[in-house]
C-alpha cells in the first residue's frame, strides 16, 4: 500500500499567500486588467460621420517632412504629427509651421527607444521630458503619444495615462518606410495589406514624415485625393476622438480618471502583446 503524506504548510508561504490574496483584492480592477491583458491603445475609432484620422510620426532627417507640409496646406488637409522632441528642438520653425497651419502636434517621445523595456520612473522621464520640449515649441498642450516604434505593454499604457495622455496606434499602415515604393504606399493605404481592408471611416492611417520614407511626398497627394473622391475627410486624431462614441479594441476606452500608479509592482511584472 502506498502511503502519501501530506505536510503542513510553512508560515512562511502562508503568509505569501495571504500578502497575494491582499494584493489580488485591495487592487482588483488593476489586477484584473493586468492580468487579462486589458490595457490597450487606440487603434480606430467608432464614428457616424466618414471622417479617417491622418498621422506622420517624424524622428528624424531633413528633407521630407517639408514638402508634406506643402501638399497638405495644397489639399487644405489638417493631420497630427507625432514628433520626437530632439527633432522636434532642431526643427523649430517646421514645428510652428505646423501650429500656424492648423495642425496637431502628439508626442513620439525623447529618444526614440521601445519604451516597454524600461521601468516605470524612465517611462514617466522620456514622456515628460518630450511634453517640456513640445509644449515650449508649440504653445499647445500635448496629450496623445504615439510610442517610438509602437511598442507598448500595461506599463507604459498605464503611466502614459496617469500623465493624462491617450496613447494612439493606428489600423491602416502605409508601411512607407519600408521604402516599396509610392504605387505600394497608396496601395497599402486604399486597399489594405492581407485580409486587412482598406481606409474606411474611424481608421487611423499610419504615415512618416521621416527622411526613411521618401515614398510618401508622392504617394501622399493620390491618397488624399482618392479618399476625398470617396466623400472621407481627413482630420486629426483629437477631432476624430471628439467624434468618436468609442474606440477600438474595447480595452483602450479607458475612464476618464487615470489609472492609478498603486499597481506598479503588478504593471512591470505583466506584459502583454501588440494586436
Amino acid at each position: 500500500m502506498r502511503i502519501i503524506i501530506f505536510k503542513r504548510p510553512s508560515w512562511r508561504n502562508i503568509i505569501l499567500w495571504g500578502v497575494l490574496l491582499f494584493v489580488l483584492i485591495a487592487y482588483r480592477e488593476n489586477a484584473t486588467s493586468v492580468f487579462s491583458g486589458k490595457l490597450k491603445p487606440i487603434y480606430s475609432a467608432t464614428v457616424t460621420t466618414p471622417t479617417i484620422g491622418l498621422t506622420f510620426d517624424i524622428s528624424w532627417g531633413e528633407k521630407t517632412a517639408e514638402p508634406i507640409l506643402d501638399i497638405l496646406k495644397h489639399e487644405d488637409i489638417r493631420a497630427t504629427f507625432f514628433l520626437s522632441s530632439p527633432w522636434a528642438d532642431k526643427h523649430q520653425n517646421l514645428v510652428q509651421r505646423m501650429v500656424l497651419e492648423g495642425h496637431e502636434i502628439g508626442s513620439h517621445g525623447n529618444r526614440h527607444i521601445d519604451l516597454n523595456t524600461l521601468g516605470v520612473m524612465e517611462i514617466e522621464n522620456e514622456i515628460t521630458t518630450s511634453q517640456q520640449v513640445l509644449e515650449r515649441i508649440t504653445g499647445r498642450s500635448v496629450r496623445l503619444i504615439r510610442t517610438p516604434n509602437g511598442a507598448y505593454n500595461n506599463k507604459v499604457i498605464a503611466t502614459a495615462h496617469k500623465l493624462g495622455y491617450r496613447v494612439i496606434q493606428w489600423s491602416v499602415d502605409s508601411l512607407d518606410w519600408k521604402r516599396p515604393g509610392p504605387s505600394a504606399v497608396i496601395n497599402n493605404v486604399l486597399n489594405g495589406i492581407g485580409s486587412r481592408s482598406g481606409a474606411k471611416a474611424g481608421d487611423i492611417i499610419l504615415f512618416h514624415a521621416s527622411d526613411s520614407a521618401p515614398d510618401t511626398i508622392e504617394a501622399l497627394p493620390t491618397v488624399i485625393q482618392r479618399l476625398k473622391g470617396k466623400g472621407y475627410s481627413l482630420i486629426p486624431i483629437g477631432q476624430l476622438l471628439d467624434q468618436a462614441s468609442s474606440t477600438w479594441p474595447p480595452e483602450s476606452n479607458l475612464k476618464e480618471e487615470p489609472i492609478s500608479a498603486t499597481s506598479n509592482l503588478q504593471l512591470s511584472i505583466f506584459n502583454d502583446n501588440r494586436i
